[in-house]
């Protein structure tokens, strides 16, 4: 019997974004605090990139130890915007009630990371929601489910230009010092050492219209949320980050994966390792893209001397030779063999 390892925990970099406006709002250098836990700010400020969790969890709690504050997964959730949540706050933003950005929420919340989730219970006069882990998610710091819960109210009012206040928040941590900041954020009864982080909301607030709805652009971004959440199932997500640098630079006959990893922020280490378990070798991918693309260029009536270039080629002899070796016949023999329909 196979025993499915469960599925890596990862987070959107986008929710580091809300993190950083707190830190800029308190001068930090944010770049030499990330480069003091030895991570390189490019690596987590490159568009749709997925933070592992040991990673995400590093650079929250150290930020809080930091900047001394106890409550920093509260602070952290008040600079929530919809670019926080990538294109799942941006499909929020153009929904026409609350209800409605609820809805895509608990479909696409994948998009912003599978670490906390939250489910609705509907109760006789509120909806509560509890935040739930999934079970090999490790021990957390408090941050985290405060962030979660800070952000989501941020964004409730936000979106619809309203100061809308939960009925009541829970938490499962013992009580702090002080709760005087939990009630400044949510203005309403704030339980702690209970048995799930929750957030409860009246069954009113669902129909609060969100201020810039547009039904048009709605569909447009879900339908973009639905190729990306097709494109994070894809198993092998490193070599179809590497060939599409590969296609942009294909015309570089220097091209190497020294130059693809800079590009991507990660070590030639890292990046061959990656590559590896997806099973993967960089030269092979690079020739195979190089061969696939000769013989539609050929099949299409590209001149040798046209795909020389356009596949990076030092000059026509050198295509002719590499394509030789490829397929066992020259350039000139495959078009007469493609045009001919013999291939």
């Amino acid at each position: 019997m196979d025993i499915v390892s469960p599925e890596p925990i990862t987070v959107s970099v986008t929710v580091l974004t809300q993190m950083f406006l707190y830190l800029n709002s308190l001068n930090v250098d944010i770049d030499a605090f990330l480069r003091s836990l030895s991570i390189e700010p490019a690596t987590v400020k490159a568009p749709d990139t997925r933070l592992p969790l040991d990673t995400y969890l590093l650079i929250q709690d150290e930020a809080a130890h930091f900047t001394n504050d106890p409550y920093f997964g509260l602070h952290m959730g008040e600079f929530a915007e919809a670019g926080s949540w990538s294109i799942l706050g941006y499909m929020m933003m153009n929904c026409k009630n609350l209800g409605e950005a609820f809805e895509k929420s608990s479909r696409y919340s994948r998009i912003i990371g599978n670490l906390i989730e939250g489910r609705a219970e509907p109760r006789f006069n509120r909806i509560r929601v509890v935040l739930a882990t999934p079970p090999h998610a490790p021990k957390m710091s408090r941050h985290c489910f405060e962030a979660t819960i800070s952000s989501s109210v941020r964004m409730m009012r936000t979106l619809t230009g309203v100061d809308i206040h939960p009925l009541e928040v829970t938490f499962i941590y013992p009580q702090p010092p002080s709760t005087a900041e939990y009630e400044r954020i949510f203005c309403c009864p704030v339980k702690f050492e209970q048995k799930e982080n929750s957030l409860s909301i009246g069954w009113g607030v669902v129909n609060t219209p969100i201020l810039m709805a547009n039904p048009g652009l709605l569909e447009y971004f879900e339908k973009y949320a639905q190729d990306f959440l097709a494109e994070m199932e894809d198993p092998t997500p490193h070599t179809r980050a590497v060939t599409k640098i590969i296609l942009a630079h294909l015309d570089d006959e220097d091209l190497s994966i020294e130059k693809v990893a800079r590009e991507m922020a990660v070590s030639v280490r890292t990046l061959q390792k990656r590559l590896e378990e997806e099973g993967v070798v960089f030269s092979d991918l690079l020739r195979d893209i190089r061969q696939k693309l000769a013989k539609k260029y050929l099949s299409e009536n590209y001149t040798v001397e046209q795909i020389t270039y356009l596949l990076g080629f030092s000059e026509p002899s050198v295509f002719r030779k590499a394509f030789k070796k490829w397929l066992g016949v020259t350039p000139r023999e495959y078009r007469q063999m493609a045009l001919s329909g013999a291939e």
